[in-house]
């Protein structure tokens, strides 16, 4: 598996893996071209065998990052690639005091790969999630006082 930054040859394949992942929830084509574009933000691929298995969008805006999104094809969850995603994503970042994302309260997997990587429940968003309604949970991780972090 690599990791590579999404370019438009990737979006048809990002667009597919979204709509199985989140189904009417899904991002649209134009949502996904628009947070390609953006300044502040930066889309990361999974590739195996020339094909997209993993999606992450990260925005940084000064010292405050934000996980946007992470999807992972179903038949590949459980292998370790939305942690590489999301390492690799820290990794490139431009040292983020502190990492911000939401996670549907019923993503009992998902919640557990973000507490692994140190990130910690700081509150919820009420009916943040459509089709169904459900909260989200907020989760932050601080670097402000660890080697991890860039210097700015």
């Amino acid at each position: 598996m690599k990791i590579v930054t999404m370019t438009a040859e990737h979006l048809g394949e990002v667009k597919a893996l979204l709509d199985v992942c989140f189904g009417e929830s899904a991002w649209s084509m134009d949502s996904l071209c628009s947070q390609m574009e953006k300044a502040d933000s930066r889309c990361t691929v999974a590739i195996e065998q020339d094909s997209v298995i993993g999606f992450l969008a990260f925005e940084q805006i000064l010292d405050e990052g934000s996980i946007i999104e992470v999807a992972v094809a179903p038949d590949c969850r459980r292998k370790g690639i939305a942690k590489a995603l999301i390492t690799q994503a820290m990794q490139d970042s431009d040292g983020p005091a502190a990492v911000f994302l939401e996670v549907r309260e019923s993503n009992a997997p998902a919640v557990s790969l973000y507490e692994a990587l140190g990130f910690e429940q700081i509150g919820e968003r009420k009916d943040y999630y459509d089709r169904p309604k459900e909260n989200a949970i907020i989760m932050r991780k601080n670097y402000e006082n660890t080697c991890n972090r860039k210097q700015l």
